[in-house]
């Protein structure tokens, strides 16, 4: 049997399931299930071996990055600034993913409500630079699972740049896929030797944080299965909860 069952539908957004569903129509059962165990169960066995696993009442490490835009980005400076009532910082994969790309056009889809609650919407991905939309990767991604990336320029929010997964590390999140799982997305074009910074596999376990403007998590949502992901509307709920009136 598929391990599609494994994707916990009843408990992920009805796009990230057709997605699990389009690329096993594409690849096959027994590629997919290469590329669903290679990541799952690696980033499984990473947040088992963590002593302590980043939650609701933690502070949130401090970090400073590049963006794609090629600014500078700190979290201490932007809780010093005082500016917003809460933070919500989403580790990304990187715009090869689908289920990424899918993810993050919800939260844009909120990211309106979440502006009016003084929220702001932050991504880390280890990516070096938005890939073009001609890249073949990001081609299949558009024709074949219907899941193509955000366009930088059509959003209000910055990707950070984490080379080598340094800051996903800090929250507890990276890992590194097995070999099986890079010989598939290999096979579809994707090596991310020469996408990501650094020139590694490493990536993040997808991470979503809201920091509230003392550093403190107010909600956290990481599971090792990537195709599973928070609900923006429990993140916006979160975000309200936060702002002062």
């Amino acid at each position: 049997m598929s391990r599609e069952i494994a994707a916990k539908e009843t408990a992920a957004p009805l796009a990230l399931s057709s997605i699990t569903k389009k690329l096993i129509a594409d690849q096959g059962v027994e590629r997919s299930d290469a590329l669903f165990a290679g990541q799952i169960d690696t980033s499984t066995k990473a947040l088992a071996r963590r002593t302590k696993v980043l939650g609701v009442g933690d502070k949130a490490p401090h970090f400073s990055l590049s963006t794609t835009k090629g600014g500078s980005w700190s979290l201490e400076d932007y809780l010093s600034q005082g500016e917003a009532d809460s933070l919500v910082l989403v580790f990304y994969r990187g715009t090869w993913c689908a289920y990424c790309n899918v993810y993050m056009r919800q939260l844009i889809e909120v990211q309106l409500q979440l502006s009016d609650a003084k929220a702001s919407l932050i991504a880390v991905s280890p990516e070096a630079e938005p890939i073009s939309a001609d890249d073949p990767v990001n081609v299949y991604m558009r024709d074949v699972l219907s899941a193509e990336a955000p366009r930088t320029e059509a959003t209000s929010f910055l990707v950070l740049v984490d080379q080598d997964s340094k800051v996903a590390d800090k929250y507890g999140l990276a890992f590194e896929m097995d070999d099986g799982a890079k010989a598939t997305l290999r096979g579809i074009g994707l090596d991310l030797e020469k996408r990501n910074a650094g020139g590694g596999w490493t990536l993040p376990v997808p991470g979503t944080f809201v920091i509230d403007r003392s550093g403190t998590i107010a909600y956290a949502h990481v599971d090792a299965d990537y195709r599973n992901r928070s609900d923006p509307q429990k993140i916006l709920a979160t975000c309200r909860s936060l702002h002062k009136t």
